[in-house]
């Protein structure tokens, strides 16, 4: 807060997004214009923020310059908060209607109508009081400078009584205000505008401060919304950027297919955003599908929504693949939306989808697709309503699958009708790889931040036990799916069969010739050991033959008579020979 807004007392309307607007609510002893087109919601704002005062015990005063009180009080009773009005002792509602074909004459004076405001405000003990339609009132008399005195004094006298004051008033179709109205503007510290218009023939409410005297606000037009709870601002009812997320999370979850999370390098970081793109057909809402199941097994709450496609043939068409949506459902884990894109304004579908992240509070969101957000609004504002949307998400941890179409026909092209490729952290693309008049879905990782994961294409199978990828397939420089790849891998089958064939009759021929070779070598032992045999025998038998002629010449040599010493010697050179 600045100076200024220290310095204002404020009081809160209770309207979240007007209160965040306005930094804190509207002047507590001030006035405050609200100048709109007719169907612009200028009296339901002001009774919708009474409503919220008298749930605070702030009594009010409603004084109704264009409507009786049955009108007022029934036009109120559509609303969830009307019955309020009806019921509690500190709102009163006064019926200051002119009199039809009523003249002004003499002096214009709203004297009488204090008085009888005053006797109301001390009654009630009021703090607000709003004057509904000033404009009618005012138009009547002949000088107008006279008339925006008498606004002034009202101002003026509701400030003495420290009273919150509304004032709603009618723009022309020029969005200027009225003669009567011109320089009120400048008398009030707040003004706030209210405008309409058509959006291929649906209605929009824009919502303006205009100025806000002292006093910091957002001066940017706003969507405005009016359903049965009143009025909402859909873009500033949370202020996503002021959260901080003071630590990133590590944590993987799984996408619901062993194999994809292999490719992410164990799965999904948590509180992350994943896109998925590609063409009709290839397979998106059933990749949605399996992260629902698989976050549902965790037994985690997921808001499913789907955009233009109703749950039953949804929930049908999953089942057919092995994914069963219905148990979750009925326990409660799983939330199925359907919403149609055209049929409702951008701030409309960003509405309904915050409120059901803060009625489930689900750990994971996903939109099927989030392209058709476009049929609403234009390019532009989608993707603004987009980013604010994956603020909130990621602010809150919450895991959120968008889905979109590619931006044409080409089936190479990777461009996405959502433009959210570069807000997403995970990215996957999906299409189709036609070869051989067969048409395979393929898969592919275009970025995952702060994950190693592959970036190979693979062909993504759907069958009756669910999703899964095959096994990357190179022929080449070529990445065979289908039935090429079945009748390649045939042919290696063959060949791999013919190989083994092939070795088994080599090895049988190898065994049979060492089988013969070591007969061959049994054979040779046995003769070489009969050689040996044989030359032993021989050796033998020579050193016999040796011996005996060496007896033989022995025993036939004559005795000698010489000395004994000469027979000594002659014995020994005998023994020499």
């Amino acid at each position: 807060m600045t100076e200024p807004d220290q310095a204002i007392t404020k009081r809160p309307t209770g309207i979240t997004g007007l209160d965040w607007m306005t930094h804190g609510g509207l002047p507590a002893a001030g006035g405050t214009l609200v100048l709109g087109r007719p169907a612009s919601g200028k009296t339901v704002l002001t009774l919708q923020i009474i409503a919220q005062a008298l749930a605070r015990d702030e009594a009010a005063v409603f004084v109704s310059f264009e409507e009786s009180r049955a009108q007022v009080l029934r036009d109120a009773a559509s609303f969830s908060w009307g019955q309020r009005l009806a019921e509690h002792p500190g709102f009163e509602l006064i019926d200051a209607r002119p009199s039809q074909g009523a003249q002004v004459s003499g002096e214009f004076d709203l004297g009488g109508l204090l008085a009888g405001i005053e006797h109301c405000v001390q009654r009630t003990r009021a703090e607000w009081l709003i004057l509904d339609g000033i404009d009618q009132l005012l138009y009547r008399h002949r000088d107008p400078f006279v008339a925006i005195e008498q606004v002034h004094r009202v101002s003026d006298w509701s400030e003495e009584r420290g009273l919150t004051l509304l004032l709603t008033g009618k723009l022309d179709q020029n969005a200027l205000a009225p003669k009567h109205l011109e320089g009120v503007e400048f008398l009030l510290p707040s003004v706030m505008l209210l405008s309409t218009t058509l959006i291929e023939s649906r209605l929009a409410r824009r919502f303006r401060i205009a100025k806000y005297r002292g006093s910091d606000h957002t001066a940017d037009e706003v969507p405005m919304l009016i359903d049965t709870d009143g009025v909402h601002f859909p873009y500033t009812e949370e202020d996503s950027s002021t959260i901080r997320v003071e630590r990133a999370s590590q944590e993987r979850l799984s996408t619901g297919i062993g194999r994809l999370d292999e490719v992410l390098d164990g799965g999904l970081y948590r509180a992350s955003t994943i896109l998925i793109s590609g063409q009709p057909g290839t397979a998106k809402t059933t990749l949605c599908g399996s992260f629902a199941a698989a976050a549902t097994a965790r037994g985690e709450r997921v808001l499913y929504l789907s955009f233009d496609e109703i749950q039953a043939p949804v929930i049908r068409n999953l089942a057919s693949v092995g994914i069963e949506l219905g148990a979750p459902i009925e326990a409660g884990l799983l939330r199925f939306v359907t919403r149609e894109a055209w049929s409702s304004l951008l701030e409309t579908h960003y509405h309904a989808l915050v409120r059901g992240i803060e009625e489930l509070e689900p750990a994971c969101l996903i939109i099927d697709p989030i392209s058709a957000l476009f049929k609403a609004a234009g390019p532009d504002d989608a993707k603004i309503a987009i980013e604010r949307l994956l603020s909130k998400t990621r602010a809150s941890g919450i895991t959120t699958v968008l889905t979109s179409l590619n931006s044409d026909d080409d089936p190479g092209s990777e461009a996405t009708l959502s433009h959210v490729s570069t807000l997403a952290d995970t990215w996957l693309t999906l299409g189709f790889n036609v070869v051989g008049g067969e048409r395979n879905r393929s898969l592919s990782v275009v970025k995952s931040r702060g994950t190693a994961h592959s970036n190979q294409v693979r062909e993504l199978i759907l069958a009756d036990g669910g999703l899964d990828l095959a096994d990357v397939y190179e022929y080449g420089t070529e990445v065979l799916m289908g039935t090429a790849r079945l009748q390649k891998e045939s042919e290696e089958a063959l060949n791999r069969r013919l190989r083994a064939l092939e070795d088994t009759q080599r090895r049988q021929d190898l065994e049979r010739r060492i089988e013969t070779a070591e007969a061959e070598a049994a054979r040779l032992r046995i003769e070489l050991q009969a050689q040996q045999e044989e030359q032993r025998a021989r050796e033998t038998l020579s050193e016999q033959q040796q011996r005996d002629v060496v007896r033989r010449r022995q025993a036939a040599a004559p005795m000698s008579e010489d000395t004994p010493a000469q027979g000594v010697r002659e014995r020994s050179e005998g023994n020499h020979r």
